[in-house]
């Protein structure tokens, strides 16, 4: 087991040693034989022209050391080289309103990353950044009536053109890695800006005596709680008992992300946006009083679906070629064309029966060189295998394989659909390719 102390001040943390990490929550920079996580972020939040929320706050405090550990206790000390058996120490505001949470939280993170936790909440300082009531890029949030996710993908771009066009005033969250910034503001220039957003960046940063993991199973922890604590500063102002929404644009597909083969039902099939691991999170909400409904507007829809269906034909027609879906675009900053995400956003564009003009890297635009590939050609065969084995599936058994599903047999059958729906999507755009015969 290795165990994490996460603390916002510096004096509060001990000195590692090789089975502890200590993280200073909101440092500028690591000390010393130590890591540090959210140095940009107080600057940022303190420029909300309204008073947030001090619950958000300590939900976005509890997400960045959920993402310290995560990147900071590497797989390769686990014992099958995957799962690791991590204790974290987390000091927020408001401990004992987070306590009665704790279980519901292990649970979540386990389904999230696969992980053993041990969650500790300790008491901690309140290190809320004061209002900056003097500043050019104020970010001023009165009047939005919801938070949305917004990544620079192209499903959560189709969600911010959606809401744009009901004339739904919603302010905009980010993530925003360096290379995602640039390609998220860029995108956002065809819409005029998009305002308010929110644009924060966790920079994990550590000096320690061994290498970052770079899974990044957890970050849509982390996404999700920069959102609440915008929707939740919202909720401040709108009558009690009501609660604002946060919208996670996402297709069917890829949130059940069901297992293309045997081998991928653990460590290769994500579960960022899975129904069972929303519902945690929103159980988790709703037990610690963040009046905040987290919503996908997608769940049923395919990515096709989305594109076809979207309320803004020719800003998408500009935009959808600079979105990104690649899962392998922070590595390079150029999308590959033959991950999983990938291949479903290819389909996607066939199956709306748009022209895809996306700068794949080579030999991504070829995929019958793909195959011939010694390496990087997995995913591909992946979902050549899972297209063909369509035919004589038991989709919703082939769904549960990845996580829980609602109860009810009626919400089954809805993602039963879109399950099919999208992997009918990906055959027709293999066999377009001469992949499938």
């Amino acid at each position: 087991m290795t165990k994490v102390i996460v603390d916002p001040t510096l004096s509060n943390l001990p000195t590692a040693n090789p089975d502890r990490i200590s993280v200073h929550l909101y440092g500028a920079q690591a000390q010393s034989g130590m890591a540090a996580i959210g140095g940009p972020v107080l600057d940022v939040v303190s420029r909300i022209d309204s008073e947030v929320d001090s619950v958000g706050f300590d939900f976005l405090s509890l997400s960045l050391a959920v993402t310290a550990a995560d990147t900071f206790v590497n797989r390769r000390g686990a014992a099958d080289g995957w799962a690791r058996d991590i204790h974290l120490v987390v000091a927020l505001a408001d401990a004992g309103r987070w306590k009665p949470a704790i279980p519901l939280l292990e649970k979540a993170l386990r389904f999230l990353s696969g992980d053993q936790w041990t969650l500790e909440i300790a008491e901690g300082d309140d290190v809320r950044p004061p209002r900056r009531r003097r500043v050019r890029s104020k970010l001023v949030i009165e009047g939005c009536r919801s938070a949305c996710l917004y990544s620079g993908g192209l499903d959560s771009a189709i969600g911010m053109l959606n809401l744009r066009a009901e004339g739904h005033q919603t302010a905009l969250v980010s993530h925003a890695y360096s290379h995602d910034a640039s390609r998220q503001e860029e995108i956002l220039r065809h819409v005029h800006g998009a305002k308010p957003r929110l644009a924060l960046h966790a920079h994990p940063q550590q000096r320690l005596d061994h290498a970052n993991d770079v899974q990044m199973r957890t970050r849509s922890i982390n996404f999700f709680a920069m959102g609440a604590l915008v929707a939740a500063t919202l909720a401040r102002s709108v009558p009690p008992g009501r609660q604002v929404p946060l919208f996670i644009p996402e297709n069917g597909l890829i949130a059940i992300n069901p297992p293309l083969t045997n081998r991928r039902i653990g460590a290769l099939s994500t579960r960022t946006t899975h129904p069972h691991y929303l519902k945690l999170i929103q159980n988790v909400l709703d037990m610690v009083g963040l009046r905040v409904r987290l919503e996908n507007p997608f769940a049923s829809s395919t990515k096709g679906e989305m594109i076809r269906g979207c309320r803004d034909q020719s800003v998408l027609k500009a935009i959808a070629p600079r979105t990104v879906s690649c899962g392998k675009w922070k590595r390079s900053g150029e999308q590959c064309g033959k991950c999983v995400p990938c291949l479903i956003r290819r389909a996607s564009f066939h199956a709306a029966g748009w022209r895809d003009r996306t700068p794949y890297k080579a030999p991504g635009n070829d995929l019958r060189e793909v195959l011939k590939l010694p390496i990087d050609s997995d995913d591909l065969k992946a979902m050549i295998i899972a297209a063909r084995a369509m035919k004589d599936r038991n989709v919703l058994r082939w769904m549960a394989k990845t996580g829980p599903l609602p109860g009810s047999r009626s919400e089954q059958d809805v993602l039963v659909g879109v399950v099919g729906r999208g992997m009918a999507e990906v055959k027709d755009f293999l066999e377009s390719r001469q992949l499938l015969r």
